[in-house]
């Protein structure tokens, strides 16, 4: 009986360790595997023709700029699950462009020339929790960025020349209070001047320190509750006195900045008048003499009929005292030598 148990047990263990390679296979071809196309000079990404449960695929090191065909691509990849895109001629990020791929959850697109990313760019990527974006030339991020990224944990953006204005530092501050751990080394402010040099996180906690005291005004649209007023009479009278207070304190800067050009052109018109007075009040007396004041006429000679001897000559003046003069002048002597008879002008010189 013996001898009759052992083979039959021989191949009941042989059996067994057939079953188990068998399961061993199906669940290493099930649980499947990457597809790797590097430094393959690739223009698109190509297709999954096989039908192969691709987890992870790497497209590293080609020509690849995520046109329309790559899309298509894509979508033949519907279990993928890493994607990694680095070291291609990627410019920009369409819209919703990865969105054949929702179980993605590792994305990597460093080293690429990317310079926009468009607001919904990583749209429809709810389990997306890795993305990065480091070494290409991003200056600053969309506000959307990481809206519907709810399961985002890391997130890389060091070697781009951002521009650590208002802006991106926001954003950069809602990325931090969604818990988002931007790793790998010091991310580098590129500008504006004042900024350059400086690590982008550390700028950006600074300036959530300053945020609440710089911008106060765009809470101000949210002041009016119009859509409240069945809650109860307090509640209207409350929502519409901080209304008229926000109102009153947002218009008064406003007539201030509008008159200042007004009251600028006010102050130069009447300076320019106070001056037009003093010179008046200074050089009237002598514009009035010289202008008004001064008259010159041509002295009027009459010679009596009767008397040849006696020449009358009448002075005019006029001005303040305006009388008349007469003076004659009588010859002394009838007989005056015949060189007597001329008279030396002044400006005539006698000619000997």
């Amino acid at each position: 009986m013996e001898r009759c148990w052992q083979p039959l047990l021989l191949l009941w263990l042989t059996v067994g360790l057939v079953k188990n390679n068998e399961t061993v296979n199906c669940s290493c071809s099930t649980h499947q595997l990457t597809a790797n196309f590097t430094n393959k000079h690739l223009q698109v990404i190509p297709e999954n023709s096989e039908n192969v449960n691709v987890t992870k695929l790497m497209i590293e090191g080609n020509l690849i700029t995520l046109n329309d065909t790559d899309k298509q691509a894509l979508a033949s990849y519907p279990s993928l699950v890493e994607l990694h895109l680095d070291a291609n001629w990627i410019t920009a990020i369409p819209a919703k462009y990865f969105s054949v791929v929702p179980n993605l959850r590792v994305l990597s697109l460093a080293r690429n020339n990317i310079s926009s990313l468009h607001p919904q760019a990583f749209s429809d990527l709810e389990v997306l929790t890795e993305l990065d974006l480091t070494h290409n030339l991003l200056t600053s991020l969309p506000a959307q960025l990481i809206s519907g990224l709810n399961k985002l944990q890391v997130l890389n953006l060091q070697g781009n020349p951002w521009n650590c204005s208002c802006p991106l530092l926001t954003i950069i501050g809602q990325i931090d209070a969604a818990n988002v751990t931007m790793g790998g080394p010091q991310v580098i402010c590129a500008s504006p001047a004042e900024q350059a040099g400086r690590d982008l996180l550390n700028a950006a906690a600074l300036y959530s320190t300053l945020l609440p005291s710089v911008t106060p005004d765009p809470q101000k649209p949210k002041t009016p509750v119009h859509p409240q007023q069945t809650s109860g009479p307090s509640v209207i009278m409350t929502t519409t006195q901080s209304t008229g207070q926000n109102n009153s304190t947002s218009k008064d800067p406003t007539p201030a900045l509008g008159n200042t050009w007004k009251f600028t052109a006010s102050v130069a018109i009447l300076a320019v008048a106070i001056s037009m007075l003093i010179v008046c009040a200074v050089k009237g007396p002598s514009w009035y003499k010289l202008f008004h004041n001064y008259r010159h006429r041509q002295l009027q000679q009459e010679v009596e009929e009767g008397d040849e001897d006696f020449v009358s000559t009448e002075f005019s003046a006029t001005g303040r005292h305006p009388t008349h003069q007469t003076f004659s002048f009588e010859p002394m002597n009838r007989q005056i030598d015949e060189e007597q008879e001329y008279f030396e002008d002044p400006y005539i010189r006698r000619e000997e």
